[in-house]
């Protein structure tokens, strides 16, 4: 895992786990927004086979990931909210637009990165703060997941535009992201 230049307060856990029903509502709806975000990329890209491959992989794990969190919080007899603008990916779209092609996917490969790498450091956090049971599972392997997700961005980063490019794009959005984080208050969302 890439090490993120801001650390998630402790409080985020607190808050998390005391509005949980808020926190899936959430978490479900960016699951369903990261799967489309991958397919769309996908779609956009159709002449690069590899990474349309590996893309429509990520979409289908992320629309699974959606319906375990849509069933999590089924049982707790809540429901899914309204999609609502996310703060946080929202600024960061906005600072990697770019009117050139390769340079606007190599962002954006590189800032699917940064996010799961995000998502893996709270879900650990949540997963160390939930009592056992069917829901610190589920995010024990969403931990996971991402981890694994991180690593694909980047290596589809590398392979695409070389080390040098994806190293100096990550070390340039490792900053933005510290700061548009930094600046959002904390909620019972995953960013």
């Amino acid at each position: 895992m890439l090490r993120l230049r801001y650390a998630t307060p402790p409080a985020w856990t607190t808050i998390a786990t005391g509005d949980l029903d808020a926190f899936l509502r959430d978490h479900a709806a960016n699951e369903r927004k990261v799967s489309h975000s991958a397919l769309t990329l996908a779609v956009q890209h159709y002449a690069r086979s590899e990474l349309v491959a590996a893309l429509i992989e990520v979409a289908q794990e992320e629309l699974e990931h959606f319906r375990q969190v849509f069933e999590a919080l089924r049982a707790r007899g809540g429901h899914l909210g309204p999609d609502m603008p996310d703060p946080y990916t929202g600024a960061l779209h906005r600072q990697v637009k770019h009117p050139e092609v390769d340079t606007y996917l190599l962002r954006r490969l590189v800032l699917f990165a940064v996010i799961e790498a995000r998502g893996h450091e709270r879900f650990a956090m949540l997963t160390e703060a939930l009592d056992p049971g069917p829901l610190k599972q589920l995010y024990a392997e969403l931990t996971r997941s991402e981890a694994r997700h991180h690593a694909l961005y980047l290596r589809l980063a590398r392979q695409t535009f070389g080390e040098a490019a994806a190293r100096a794009c990550l070390d340039w959005l490792l900053d933005v992201e510290a700061e548009v984080i930094r600046g959002l208050p904390l909620r019972a969302a995953l960013h």
